[in-house]
C-alpha cells in the first residue's frame, strides 16, 4: 500500500466544508510566497470509513500538500522539477484530495441523514425527494471519480495528470448535477417549511446534527456541497490550464475539461432558469380566467419577458373612458388582462408576438405627458399609455 493511499485516507476525515476553507487560506499564503506553505494543522476527527478498499485509516497525521508526501519529497525527480512544475502538480493533487474530502462529506449526509430511519418516518415521499434529491447518486459517481484519480496518482506520483479523467466523467456528472442543482429552490423551500412547521423534523435534524460525525456542521451545509463542488472543480481546472505548458497534450486535455465543465454549469443554469419560468407560468395559470378563447399558459419553451400595467384609452375624446389593462409579454405571446382582487387576472385578449405591431404615437400626441403607443392585434388597434418606455 502506498504512502499516498494512507495519507489520502486521513484527508477523507476532513469534511469538505472545512477543507474548502483550508484550501482558500493556503491559496492566499501561496500567493505571497515563492514556495508552497503547509496548511495549518486542524484537529483530526474520528476515523471515517475509507472511500475505496485500498485505503487505510492507520495514520494519525497526513501530508496536506503533494510535496509533503515522503515518496515525493525523497525522490530525486523532485529536485529536478521547476517551481512552475511543482505548482502544477500541487493544483492537480488538490483535485484529488479535495474530492476525497468531498466524498467524506457526502458519506455523512447520505449515511447519517438520508438513511436515517427517524427522519424517514417524518417525510412524505415528495418531501424526501425535494429535500435530498439525488444525493445518493452524486455520492456514487463521486466515489467512482475519486477511485480513478487515486489510481492515476499511484501509477506515477511525480508526473500524474487529472484533466483527461475529469473530461471523461463530465457526462456522468451532468446526469446527477444538473437535476440536483435544478432542484435547489424546491430543496430550500422544503427544508425551511419542515423546520418551521414540523417540530418532529426539527428535533430529529438537530439531534442528528449534534452527532460527532457531523463535526458541529448543520444539515444545510451538507445539502449545498454539490453546488460548491462543481464550481470548485472548474476553478481548479482553470488554474491547471494556466500552469500547463502550451502546445502539449496535457494542455489539450485541460482545455477540454474546462470547456466541458463550463458547459455543464451553463446547462445547469439554463435548467434552473427554465424551471423557474415554468413555476411562474404554473402560478400565473392558477390566477387567470379567460374572457376570450382559452390559451394554455404552461409550456417549456415559454418565458416571461416583461409585465406591467398600462392605460387603455377607449375613446380619446373622453378621458373618463380610460381603463387599466395589465400586459404579460412572453417570448411567443402577449396577454391583455384586467387586474382583479387577490392578484387574479381576467384575460380579455391575447395574440402571438409574431402577429403584433406597435406604433409609437408620442410624436403625434406630443401634448400628452405619458408615452403613447398604438397596439395592433387581432384586426383591431388599442391606444395605450404608460409612464415608462
Amino acid at each position: 500500500m502506498s504512502n499516498f493511499s494512507l495519507s489520502l485516507t486521513l484527508l477523507i476525515s476532513l469534511l469538505y466544508q472545512e477543507y474548502s476553507e483550508t484550501a482558500q487560506n493556503r491559496e492566499i499564503l501561496s500567493q505571497s510566497c515563492s514556495e508552497f506553505l503547509p496548511v495549518p494543522q486542524l484537529p483530526q476527527p474520528p476515523p471515517a470509513r475509507p472511500s475505496s478498499p485500498r485505503l487505510s485509516i492507520s495514520l494519525t497525521q497526513s501530508p496536506s500538500l503533494w510535496q509533503e508526501i515522503p515518496e515525493v519529497r525523497n525522490s530525486a525527480v523532485f529536485g529536478e522539477l521547476s517551481n512552475d512544475q511543482r505548482r502544477l502538480q500541487e493544483v492537480q493533487f488538490e483535485v484529488v484530495t479535495s474530492e476525497a474530502s468531498y466524498c467524506r462529506s457526502l458519506d455523512i449526509v447520505v449515511d447519517h441523514f438520508v438513511k436515517s430511519k427517524q427522519l424517514g418516518e417524518l417525510l412524505t415521499t415528495q418531501d424526501r425527494s425535494w429535500l435530498f434529491s439525488r444525493l445518493a447518486d452524486v455520492r456514487t459517481i463521486s466515489h467512482s471519480f475519486l477511485s480513478k484519480l487515486e489510481e492515476r496518482v499511484e501509477s506515477d506520483m511525480m508526473h500524474f495528470t487529472v484533466c483527461d479523467i475529469i473530461a471523461r466523467h463530465c457526462q456522468r456528472f451532468k446526469k446527477v448535477y444538473v437535476p440536483y442543482l435544478t432542484n435547489q429552490s424546491y430543496q430550500d423551500a422544503t427544508y425551511q417549511r419542515l423546520m418551521d412547521e414540523n417540530q418532529g423534523f426539527r428535533r430529529v435534524v438537530e439531534k442528528l446534527e449534534r452527532s460527532t460525525v457531523c463535526q458541529r456542521l448543520p444539515l444545510r451545509s451538507f445539502l449545498i456541497l454539490p453546488f460548491q463542488r462543481i464550481t470548485r472543480i472548474k476553478l481548479l481546472v482553470q488554474n491547471i490550464v494556466k500552469r500547463t505548458a502550451q502546445g502539449t497534450e496535457e494542455e489539450v486535455q485541460a482545455i477540454k475539461a474546462m470547456k466541458l465543465l463550463e458547459r455543464l454549469i451553463q446547462e445547469s443554469n439554463d435548467s434552473i432558469t427554465q424551471m423557474k419560468s415554468i413555476e411562474s407560468l404554473v402560478s400565473l395559470s392558477a390566477r387567470v380566467d379567460f374572457e376570450c378563447r382559452t390559451l394554455p399558459l404552461v409550456s417549456q419553451s415559454r418565458r416571461l419577458v416583461r409585465e406591467g400595467p398600462v392605460t387603455e384609452m377607449m375613446d380619446f375624446s373622453l378621458k373618463e373612458t380610460e381603463r387599466s389593462v395589465y400586459l404579460h409579454l412572453f417570448n411567443d405571446y402577449l396577454l391583455l388582462s384586467l387586474n382583479k382582487e387577490g392578484g387574479r387576472f381576467t384575460v380579455i385578449d391575447h395574440a402571438p408576438v409574431s402577429e403584433l405591431r406597435a406604433e409609437n404615437c408620442r410624436v403625434k400626441l406630443h401634448s400628452l405627458e405619458k408615452n403613447l403607443f398604438r397596439l395592433h392585434l387581432n384586426k383591431k388597434a388599442l391606444l395605450l399609455s404608460t409612464d415608462t418606455q
